[in-house]
């Protein structure tokens, strides 16, 4: 399948070929998702251990699903910021803060080191649009000054944020010199034609895996009787799984998400509210995001379907809160608008850690994948040679089974959905 028409796909910078699988083979690791959980991984084993064999099989395209089309911002922290219900210690919850940082920075050293063109941006804030939302806002960024130990945030009243971005609906905003923004897609791609200079690492577009077995080995199975033999085996399939491992799909939700890119917004507009090339999130339930980019591009984000069925017309939903945020942007025609699935948790952690001994999987970023993805490949990387004991801290997380899975679990989180609209209507 290819890729599905957005931004990222109409203004990517690489092109690099991928083989198609036509033989049956045998491989020390083979992993399973072609987004940046799985190219992150093999990137990170090909600078640890160049000498293995490893194959990278992806069913559609490299960066197809989410890892190369969502809204592009590049933030640290989770999307489950509540370590309520779990069994971190403090010091536990700080270092895990501190591992989101690290992811990053992670992306842009990656960026720098391997000169990939993905129109990096700094700077992101984080806006509050009620009363309750700005209080919230100062007790995080005390516990990241305070005792978290970070120092690139601070706080903004609604005229200090006028420095960098103004909008009528928000009231202060924490400004973030760390988190930024990138093109996603071609970020992945710049990683996976890095990879591709090793010939013990095999990259596969259009490569459908069936099914698999564990044993002293994992045998996986393709279409067309081809089979991959390997000693270790990674699924980076997240809002993907499917029937693949039922197991791990009942802990995930895939929902869908929706982006315009408006391309040819005049700047005396757009100098309306952006005082410079920045990245901004809400912090609604059903959150806005969007960013004006390196070439002055507003990429606008919001809204999700739990029901995976799209507004008849999804310009037209977004542009209801562009009017909001943005008030007179929403008269200019988008260049292009498109969806996508998410995989969500129930505690928006995400989801890491090993089947058995040979299997490790990771999935539902619940948002907040495109930093975090590249810092779990390292992870897992050093993990496969013995290098690193963080994954117990995902292990340690409480993920529990999406009520009534494959039978209610849609109307019901519908349902949920609608409370949740409902106490942002409430809060306004």
């Amino acid at each position: 399948m290819e890729y599905s028409d957005n931004y990222y796909t109409r203004t990517k910078t690489y092109n690099p070929y991928f083989n198609k699988l036509s033989e049956s083979l045998q491989c020390d690791v083979c992993i399973i998702g072609g987004g940046l959980s799985g190219i992150s991984t093999a990137y990170y084993l090909s600078k640890i251990n160049p000498n293995l064999n490893v194959v990278v099989l992806e069913k559609h395209k490299i960066g197809w699903g989410a890892s190369g089309r969502n809204g592009g911002q590049l933030l640290h922290g989770f999307s489950g910021e509540d370590f309520k219900g779990q069994k971190h210690t403090f010091d536990q919850q700080k270092y895990l803060w501190n591992f989101s940082v690290d992811a990053v920075r992670e992306v842009k050293k990656n960026i720098h080191e391997l000169n990939i063109d993905c129109d990096l941006v700094e700077g992101y804030l984080l806006t509050s649009v009620t009363k309750k939302h700005d209080d919230e806002l100062k007790k995080h960024i005390d516990l990241l000054q305070n005792q978290y130990g970070y120092s690139s945030a601070k706080y903004l009243s609604k005229s200090q944020m006028s420095d960098y971005f103004q909008s009528p609906y928000y009231k202060s905003a924490m400004y973030d010199t760390e988190c930024s923004q990138i093109h996603p897609l071609n970020y992945c791609l710049g990683l996976a034609q890095e990879i591709l200079k090793n010939k013990n690492y095999k990259i596969y577009e259009g490569a459908a895996v069936l099914s698999y077995e564990s044993n002293n080995n994992v045998e996986i199975k393709l279409e067309n009787n081809l089979v991959i033999k390997s000693k270790k085996m990674i699924l980076c399939c997240n809002a993907y799984i499917n029937n693949l491992n039922k197991k791990l799909r009942r802990k995930i939700m895939p929902v869908k998400t929706y982006v315009s890119t408006f391309k040819d917004i005049p700047q005396k507009e757009l100098n309306k509210f952006f005082k410079r090339q920045i990245t901004v999130g809400d912090m609604l339930f059903v959150l806005n995001y969007f960013r004006l980019d390196a070439h002055n591009n507003l990429v606008f984000g919001g809204g999700v379907s739990y029901s995976n069925v799209d507004p008849i017309s999804l310009e037209k939903s977004l542009k209801k809160s562009i009017k909001k945020i943005l008030p007179g942007l929403e008269k200019y025609e988008a260049w292009c608008t498109w969806s996508g699935h998410v995989a969500i948790t129930v505690n928006r952690f995400p989801h890491i850690g090993f089947l058995d001994k040979n299997i490790i999987f990771t999935q539902g970023y619940s948002g907040h994948g495109l930093a975090l993805t590249t810092m779990v490949g390292k992870m897992i990387a050093e993990v496969l040679e013995s290098e690193n004991n963080d994954i117990k801290l995902f292990e340690n997380f409480i993920h529990r089974d999406f009520p009534g899975f494959g039978v209610i679990d849609t109307p019901l989180l519908v349902l949920a959905m609608s409370y949740y609209k409902m106490k942002d209507l409430i809060n306004l």
